[in-house]
Parts: C-alpha cells; sequence; structure tokens
C-alpha cells in the first residue's frame, strides 16, 4: 500500500461478518482415515530422557555415523527403555472394545495410534501412550493430562474420552493408553509444506494469505485462553500440534500442559520456539511463554504466505508488529493474555480484510473510547465574517484573485485533546469510578480528580494521574495563547504523567517503556508542545504493543502529515478509514493529503464518503463541496473546472445550514466562481468563451441558476456574481453586532465589487 489510493469509500460490513470473520477455508477429513497411520514409523531422532527419575540422560538419541538403538539400556545408569510403538494394526484394548490400527505420530511424551471403538460402529478414536513406557516421570504426566483435560469441552481442544491400561502379554511393556478424540484434517505443518507446491494447501485459488494465519492465531489463543484460564499453560505449541479441521481448528498432544508453578517437571518444549527465558532454563514455562509460541508459531506461517512479506502493506505491518510484541526477548513486553494478543490479532485480522475488500470489518475498541471531536481547524465548517475582514478592499476590483481554500490542518496542541481517549483499566483502583459519567468540562474534572486524591487509599491510581494529566490539557487548550497559565498547565500535566510513571515504577527519562499507557501520554504532552517528531516516537510505542487499534494509527498519521510525509499518513489514515467509514478524522486526513498534492476530485470523494450516520457527516459535505469550489493554489491551474461548480451546485440545497450559515457559504463559493468565470468569459465580462477548462458557453450553460447568479439554461456572468457579492457584504455590515468600523469595511468592500457603472451608486447607512 505504498502507492496511492483513490477509492476511500467502504462498503458496509456484510451481514453476519462477525459470525464468520474466523471462519478458514473448509478442510475436510480423509475418506479413510487408515490412510493416515505411518507405514514405517521411526521414533525421534532426538531420542528421550532416560525413564530414571535420577538420570534422565538422553537416549536413543541419533548420531551421525552410528545405528540408532530404538530399545535397550541406558548407557549412563542401566535403565531399560524402548521407543518403539507399543502397539500392532489389529490389536484388541479394553476387552475388545477399542481395536488398533496403527501409530499416526508421536507427540511430546508419547506415541499416538489410530483406533476404532467397537461399540460405537468403528468410530475412529486415537489412543495415546508414552514413548518410552518405563519412563516413570512421562507416565505420571500423561495420567495428570487425563486427570486435567477430561473436563475440558472445547471445540479447539481435542477431548479425551476414556483411560484404558494394556498388558500385551507378550514381551512388550505393559502401557496405559488415552482414548482420545480422533480430529481429522491436515496439521499446520503439512498447510506449511503445501503452501510451498501446487495447488496449495486449500485447493487452486486460494493460497495461503495472512488472512488465514491471522485466523489460525485467533483460533489457537482462543483455546489457550480456556487453559489459562484454568490456572495452565500449554506450553509446547508450534504447527504440528495444530490441526485444521473444518473450518477451524484443534490443539492435540496436551502432553505438556502443566501449571507454571509446578518447578519439578521438565518442561516439554520445541527449539526455535520457546521462550528465551525457559529454553535456557531460567524459568519454567508461563502464559508469557505460550504467548511466545504462537508468535513464533505465526511467524513461520506468514513466512510461507503469498502475501507475508514485510513491508507489503499497512495491514502487513500491523501483523509484524503484532508478532514482534509477542516474540519479544523480554517477557514483560509481550502481550499479558492470550485474550490481549488475540484481541489485537482480530483487529489486525479485520484491518487486512478491509484494505483488501474496501468493505468495513469494525467493532468498538475494548482499549478507546470514541471521541466527539474532529481533527480539522476548519475544512469542514462554514467561514465566518473574520474571512472578509482581512481583506482589503481594493482585492474586488476588476483583477480580482481569490484566496486559495486552507487545508485546516489542525494545530499539534489541539490533537494532543482530540485523539481517542483510552480506557481505564478495570484492575485500576480509581477503574471503577473512572468509568461513570465525569462532570461537564475540563476543569470540573480536574477539581474532582484533586478531591480523589486527597482521601486515596495506600493503593496509588495510575489512571487517575493520567486522566489529570489529559484533563490539564484540555483547560490549556480552551486558554487563549497568551493566558498566564497556558504554561503552568502544561507543566501540572507532565507532572501527574511523572506521578504515573513513578508509581509504575519506571524512570522518567527512560525514552522506551513497557506500559504503552504512559507511551501515549508522553506523546499527547510532546504534541501539546508541538514537539511533533518526539511525539512520533512515543506514538511508535503505542503502535507496536496496539497493532490491532485504530487510534495510534491516526496519530500517526497527523504527525507524518505534519513533516509532510505524505505517502505515510495517507497509509496509515487510509488504514482508519477503509475499516471505519464513521471516521471522520481519518476521512479529512486523507483528503489534507490529497489537497497537498493538488488532488482535488481525490480529496472531495473521501469526504462524500462519510456515511450518514457519522457524528461528522454535516462537517464531511460542506468540506467536500469548499473542495469542489475551491481555488487550491495561487496559480490558474489551482481553479476548479466546470464540473466541479456544476457538482457544488447540485449539492448546496442539500446542505443543512441556517441562513447565515448558507450566505457565508455562497459568498465563499461565489468568490471562487468570480476568479474561475473571468477566465472562462470574454473580456467584457458578459460574452460567453472558451474558458480555463476548455468550456464554451453551450456547457457553461448547465451553471445557470441562483447560485452563480444567472438564470436556468444560461451562462452564469463576472457581472451577475459581482450585483450578487455586493449585495452580501451590504447585508454583513448591517448585522447586529457589527462594529462601525467593521461595517464600513464591508461596505468598501461591497463597493469594490459592484460591477462599474457611468451612474452613481447610491450610498446606503448601514444599520447597526
Amino acid at each position: 500500500m505504498n502507492g496511492r489510493h483513490t477509492a476511500h469509500g467502504a462498503a458496509p460490513e456484510p451481514a453476519g461478518a462477525d459470525r464468520t470473520l474466523l471462519d478458514l477455508p473448509e478442510v475436510l477429513p480423509p475418506d479413510d482415515p487408515g490412510s493416515l497411520v505411518l507405514r514405517n514409523p521411526a521414533p525421534p531422532r532426538q531420542g528421550r530422557p532416560c525413564g530414571n527419575p535420577r538420570c534422565r540422560r538422553p537416549v536413543g538419541t541419533h548420531y551421525p555415523g552410528t545405528r540408532v538403538r530404538y530399545e535397550g539400556f541406558c548407557p549412563n545408569c542401566g535403565t531399560r527403555y524402548s521407543l518403539r510403538p507399543q502397539l500392532r494394526s489389529g490389536e484388541p484394548l479394553d476387552g475388545g472394545r477399542y481395536e488398533v490400527r496403527g501409530p499416526l505420530a508421536y507427540g511430546g511424551l508419547g506415541w499416538v495410534y489410530l483406533a476404532v471403538d467397537t461399540r460405537l460402529r468403528n468410530r475412529p478414536i486415537v489412543l495415546k501412550g508414552v514413548l518410552n513406557p518405563l519412563d516413570t516421570e512421562a507416565r505420571e504426566r500423561m495420567l495428570e493430562e487425563r486427570d486435567r483435560m477430561i473436563a475440558i469441552n472445547h471445540e479447539s481442544i481435542v477431548r479425551i474420552f476414556d483411560y484404558v491400561p494394556h498388558e500385551p502379554g507378550d514381551s512388550r511393556i505393559p502401557a496405559d493408553y488415552i482414548v482420545m478424540e480422533y480430529v481429522g484434517g491436515r496439521s499446520l505443518r503439512g498447510i506449511l509444506k503445501d503452501a510451498g507446491r501446487p495447488p496449495g494447501p486449500f485447493g487452486p485459488g486460494e493460497p495461503l494469505t495472512l488472512e488465514h494465519v491471522a485466523r489460525y492465531g485467533c483460533r489457537i489463543l482462543g483455546a489457550l485462553e480456556v487453559l489459562h484460564d484454568r490456572g495452565l499453560v500449554y506450553s509446547d505449541m508450534k504447527p504440528d500440534n495444530v490441526i485444521h479441521r473444518g473450518r477451524g481448528v484443534v490443539l492435540i498432544d496436551l502432553g505438556g500442559v502443566q501449571r507454571p508453578d509446578d518447578l519439578d517437571r521438565t518442561p516439554v518444549t520445541t527449539k526455535g520456539y520457546a521462550a528465551p527465558e525457559v529454553e535456557e532454563g531460567r524459568e519454567p514455562p508461563t502464559v508469557a511463554h505460550d504467548i511466545h509460541t504462537v508468535g513464533r508459531t505465526l511467524e513461520e506461517l506468514a513466512a510461507a504466505a503469498v502475501d507475508g512479506a514485510a513491508g507489503a502493506g499497512q495491514g502487513h505491518d500491523s501483523f509484524h508488529r503484532l508478532v514482534e510484541r509477542a516474540t519479544h526477548a523480554k517477557p514483560e513486553r509481550r502481550f499479558s493474555s492470550a485474550a490481549e494478543m488475540s484481541e489485537q490479532l482480530e483487529g489486525v485480522l479485520r484491518e487486512l480484510i478491509s484494505l483488501r475488500t474496501g468493505r468495513q470489518y469494525t467493532r468498538p475498541s475494548g482499549v478507546f473510547a470514541p471521541t466527539p471531536a474532529l481533527l480539522d481547524a476548519g475544512l469542514g465548517a462554514v467561514p465566518g465574517i473574520e474571512r472578509w475582514l482581512g481583506r482589503r478592499a481594493a482585492a474586488y476590483r476588476k483583477a480580482f484573485g481569490s484566496p486559495p481554500l486552507d487545508p485546516g490542518r489542525p494545530a499539534p496542541s489541539r490533537v494532543a485533546v482530540g485523539l481517542p481517549v483510552p480506557l481505564p483499566r478495570r484492575d485500576d483502583p480509581a477503574g471503577v469510578q473512572l468509568r461513570l459519567p465525569a462532570p461537564q468540562g475540563p476543569r470540573a474534572v480536574v477539581r474532582q480528580l484533586e478531591s480523589f486524591l486527597d482521601g486515596e487509599g495506600q493503593d496509588p491510581s495510575v489512571e487517575v494521574r493520567l486522566r489529570l494529566c489529559r484533563a490539564h490539557l484540555e483547560v490549556r487548550d480552551q486558554m487563549p495563547p497568551g493566558d498566564r497559565e497556558h504554561g503552568s498547565r502544561l507543566r501540572e500535566a507532565e507532572r501527574r504523567l511523572r506521578e504515573a510513571e513513578e508509581i509504575l515504577g519506571l524512570p522518567s527519562g527512560r525514552e522506551s517503556v513497557p506500559d504503552w499507557r504512559i507511551a501515549w501520554h508522553r506523546g499527547l504532552v510532546r504534541l501539546a508542545r508541538d514537539e511533533v517528531a518526539a511525539a512520533e516516537k512515543h506514538f511508535e510505542e503505542v503502535h507496536g504493543a496496539l497493532p490491532g487499534e485504530y487510534a495510534p494509527k491516526l496519530a500517526l498519521g497527523y504527525c507524518a502529515e505534519h513533516r509532510d510525509a505524505l505517502d505515510r499518513a495517507e497509509r496509515y489514515y487510509h488504514a482508519v478509514w477503509r475499516r471505519n467509514t464513521q471516521q471522520g478524522s481519518a476521512a479529512f486526513g486523507l483528503a489534507r493529503v490529497h489537497l497537498a498534492r493538488g488532488e482535488r476530485e481525490e480529496a472531495a470523494d473521501v469526504l462524500e464518503r462519510v456515511p450518514p450516520m457519522s457524528r461528522h457527516y454535516d462537517a464531511a459535505r460542506i468540506a467536500a463541496v469548499r473542495i469542489r469550489a475551491a481555488r487550491l493554489s495561487p496559480g490558474r491551474e489551482g481553479l476548479p473546472d466546470r464540473s466541479d461548480l456544476a457538482a457544488v451546485q447540485r449539492e448546496m440545497p442539500r446542505l443543512a445550514l441556517d441562513a447565515g450559515e448558507r450566505a457565508r457559504l455562497e459568498a465563499e463559493i461565489r468568490e471562487w466562481a468570480l476568479d474561475w468565470i473571468q477566465k472562462a468569459t470574454a473580456a467584457d465580462g458578459d460574452a460567453p468563451a472558451r474558458g480555463a477548462d476548455g468550456a464554451g458557453g453551450a456547457h457553461l450553460a448547465e451553471l445557470g441558476g441562483p447560485l452563480f447568479g444567472g438564470r436556468p439554461g444560461e451562462p452564469p456572468t463576472e457581472r451577475a456574481l459581482r450585483m450578487l457579492l455586493s449585495r452580501f457584504f451590504r447585508d454583513l455590515a448591517r448585522q447586529p453586532g457589527v462594529d462601525r468600523a467593521r461595517s464600513e469595511h464591508l461596505v468598501d468592500c461591497s463597493n469594490a465589487v459592484f460591477p462599474r457603472t457611468w451612474f452613481v451608486r447610491p450610498a446606503e447607512e448601514p444599520t447597526r
């Protein structure tokens, strides 16, 4: 998405999109499950730990140039071991209820066999035993797996049905087996292999994409959340342990599931997926470790996706930022929970789909509250009387030159109080109070929160101090720049932010912090100081922590726009706008980017696509009309063309304006039209001629009508426009509240713009 975007509109989100958002391409189980049985099953090349708890040296390990001993005695302690499959095809278990078909694979702890339940019409099931039946620790783990998982019933976690002991009756070793659900489908390892060869994992025309990868991640995280809520960690997440079944996934191989506080067990992990602190033996598996393994799994899948290269678009950038946070070397920098990561990943998925399809896939944020503020400095407003008070009356004489349109980029200090507001954390001591309706006005908010701090208990609130930081910035924004309190309010905002940092134990001078809330408020304070480049760095931190949220993208879009990095600004604004066309601030940001490039049609188009249910709909319609009518640059090429003025004429009656607003907007449009008509008519101001855009008199006739001073079907004239503007200035001079000096100036403008005549125009005394 590094190029320019012209089609910014988005169709409404399809009905039922929330229900089907996470659906994957359907993968059907094989017609014959027996086709999955291994013909030549081989134990893992890395071997297994010795079954003697006091030894645990690896046995059955493959070394180059030597023959592997899958059965025998530990060379270190002499304990017997066997790593070969213990069950044979056709062998009965549990009095004949289960009949073995053969080995399917080996997991972290044991062999997995396909079998059938003879009492249920030979329904396929799976039997799982330990890889080395003489390993007492592995057997205990299998029993724990049975006890912990048999009560869990979740569509994305393999179900455990039964548990059976089995004595073969020959020289083979007696063992116990878990009876599990048969999960027909393909492992993500198989999906990875198929992604690199035709016809692909899902058939012709549907390769593996980042959208598929994001769906896999959301499904996996949903299953892990169930385990984490029960105080368990999965420990060994990798593509081999996830089966794509139907339109969803199922986690298998639960042998590594354990409690984070179980320090006596050797964790079941896989090198390359395990978090550094676990792989190096410094910590047992934790939720942070599981987050890391999911990140590594997604990273591997993304590398095989056809659109998985970093930098291929804003949605892809968001995805890779999510993976970077999940796999951060420091556990405290990763997502705090599977639920948090899933929420952000779903946001990234919605962004990917919206950017690809042009449809809205939006959902209310669980992190930021929507703001009524519009990040615009007047583009979407009807100009006030001040627009004409600063003009010299002489400018309205024959050689008229209308001023270019101000694109309305807001000041950084205004953006600091207009961005979306972070929702207070529920675990904050004042979380409940802060979610209640606040008093009207920022000064009242400051008084309320200051009184709260006076009675604060032993648990200090970070959220109250962050809210005070924003409230002081809001009070400051309402003051005139020269107010004596202007500087003190900014210092108070900074003081409250430092207090929040101290409560969290964060050094105030440290640039990068693990808590995105602090980074966000640092960015706001920097904006209030007009230090946009410094603010951008803090918002980058927030975007890295919350890649599925639109608020940091909105902030980054503004920062990029402020330093004229138009392509970067467009990319961020576009991502927000595509996902939710009600985001008026993103629409106005995109329009300003297009105006900076001189792209009138594109700027107006994006604002015309703001939907009626948006609170910024009226402002967007006004802005679109002004853009189509305006001079965009001082030169002749900055003027509108005939089709733009015709669109303005059609749209003006539909705008919801009071009489005064309509008169002022019409006057502004007529000024630009006068500038245009001077170049589209003959020198005497009345005879139609071929104008600046090549339009002859016949084409100019479509502009006939009251807006441009002509009769329907007749071309507008410079004389008619000047008459209308002269009348507007005199009406404006008579308005209540216009003092004598202003009134005289407006009358001078009226006289200057009035068409030249041999007769003396009668003087009119303006009323006050």
